[in-house]
């Protein structure tokens, strides 16, 4: 059954004791709204929405993947953006996770820029799903980052917001990695 839960106090002590991954954990507690699909009283995929940006990511217990949850989630998380007024929903995801690109852009999630932290970290996209004219608006906008200049400016701006983060994004400033600005400008590329 898919469900919607604010992240409430009851709600954070039930994810600490879930099995998804921490940075995953960490960042469900710092959004606003989680859609879950729980199946007797055990949470086995969660969506979540938070911070500024209505940041969104998904995560999807090994033992019930395959039964398409990710997009019931996805859909689920869009009609509860709907029925908030959230214009847009903004992502990342590696260039290598191809299911996960599969199914965000079937939703119309679209490719913003490129960004590339370090060498181990290495390159993330960076999406957004304008869900009206808003955000389609803070798309066009979003696109400066998408050239050499951009990401450069994009790079200084998120370490100098770094303690902001949790509010901007959902994630913890501490948990973020670090940037590289030479390893950001030297393997830059559009998306």
């Amino acid at each position: 059954m898919i469900i919607i839960v604010e992240t409430d106090h009851s709600v954070k002590e039930k994810l600490k004791k879930t099995t998804f991954g921490k940075e995953f954990i960490q960042t469900c507690l710092n959004s606003e709204f989680l859609v879950v699909d729980e199946e007797n009283s055990k949470w086995l995929g969660i969506c979540f929405v938070g911070g500024l940006l209505h940041t969104n990511g998904i995560e999807i217990l090994e033992e019930a993947r395959g039964r398409g949850l990710s997009k019931k989630l996805l859909d689920r998380v869009i009609e509860e953006c709907d029925r908030r007024k959230i214009s847009f929903l903004t992502g990342v995801f590696k260039p290598t996770n191809l299911i996960s690109i599969k199914i965000h852009t079937a939703i119309g999630y679209k490719p913003v820029f490129n960004f590339y932290y370090n060498e181990q970290v290495g390159e993330e996209i960076i999406v957004i799903l304008p869900l009206n004219k808003k955000g389609d608006l803070l798309y066009h906008i979003l696109r400066i980052f998408n050239t050499r200049m951009g990401n450069a400016f994009f790079a200084f701006t998120f370490t100098l917001f770094r303690p902001f983060l949790r509010n901007i994004i959902t994630f913890e400033g501490e948990e973020m990695p670090k940037i590289n600005f030479r390893d950001c400008i030297k393997n830059f590329k559009k998306v």
